[in-house]
């Protein structure tokens, strides 16, 4: 036997036994990454991830890089983060029903009639948005990506700009780095509007035992920063998924108005009860539209005929 061929035997004895190390994976999915995947450590990897994303419904990419690297001990830094971006294309690409996870394509409207409580959730990252959406719209929170914050002014007037919309307390997520840490300064200003900064703590930080990163020296804050805290900035998303919605849920729902709850339970029942006669007259309206059609009234005057008939009463 030749040393080339006794070589490639032993290569797929070792993916052979890689793949047997993830029972949780069907056999047919292990297959689909082994055939496309090179080198036994970028299958371990992907296999890595698959498994990981079977538990959540959604996540951000840099919350998947951090799991890797809290569970398995890899590097965290910016090869790492790129081989992992990587890795998940080629994965994307493999199982379509994936993108789901990162991506929300279909986001829905909460409904205007429904109650607003008169607090909003703000991130510092347009990914975390996506993330912690569907959690605030079960209490009907508006949520907002507010990329950077720039400056004290511009956070400043958009506070101002949530005020005229009628909240009361802004929700804030943000890193504890340089930039994050900005809100700190503006909320110990007098403002039209309470904020409260829910995450990323110092608490939390220990808590959870986060991996840090290195502080961007070029950031105009990180003098200040770096005498406080030191040379280490932490992210958001190296929370768990998991812990970082419990964290939102807790604050949301302590923030709410009495009887808030309550009272959304009562609407949505309501909703729910009248969702099969919203159907009904929607296609009863149809019909008469397309009878008044053939007729050859205009747009204008089928609207106009359908209010008149089917306006509610006061």
């Amino acid at each position: 036997m030749t040393a080339k061929r006794s070589s490639g035997m032993a290569a797929r004895r070792a993916k052979l036994g890689l793949l047997d190390a993830f029972p949780r994976l069907t056999g047919q999915t292990k297959y689909t990454v082994a055939m496309a995947t090179k080198g036994i450590r970028v299958l371990e990897l992907r296999l890595r991830i698959l498994d990981l994303l079977r538990g959540y419904d959604v996540l951000t990419v840099r919350m998947l890089h951090y799991r890797l690297v809290s569970t398995f001990d890899y590097p965290n830094d910016r090869n790492f983060f790129k081989r992992t971006q990587y890795s998940l294309k080629v994965l994307r690409r493999l199982f379509p029903e994936l993108r789901a996870k990162f991506e929300d394509p279909t986001r829905q409207v909460s409904n205007p009639m429904m109650p607003r409580p008169g607090i909003e959730l703000w991130h510092e990252k347009s990914s975390l948005e996506v993330f912690s959406r569907r959690l605030a719209e079960r209490y009907h929170v508006p949520t907002l990506a507010e990329r950077g914050f720039g400056s004290l002014t511009m956070f400043f007037k958009a506070v101002v700009r949530a005020k005229k919309r009628g909240v009361r307390k802004i929700l804030l997520l943000t890193d504890h780095d340089p930039s994050g840490l900005l809100i700190d300064r503006i909320t110990r200003r007098e403002m039209p509007i309470e904020v409260e900064r829910i995450a990323l703590t110092m608490e939390q930080i220990r808590r959870y035992r986060l991996p840090p990163l290195r502080v961007k020296r070029s950031d105009s804050r990180a003098k200040e920063y770096i005498r406080k805290f030191g040379d280490n900035a932490w992210e958001v998303e190296a929370l768990p998924p998991k812990a970082l919605l419990s964290i939102i849920r807790k604050k949301i729902v302590e923030n709410l108005p009495k009887g808030f709850l309550e009272g959304l339970k009562s609407q949505e029942e309501a909703a729910r009860i009248v969702r099969p006669l919203e159907r009904e007259m929607v296609r009863g309206l149809r019909e008469e539209a397309m009878k008044m059609r053939r007729k050859g009234l205009s747009a204008q005057q089928i609207l106009s005929a359908l209010r008149r008939r089917f306006r509610p009463r006061p």
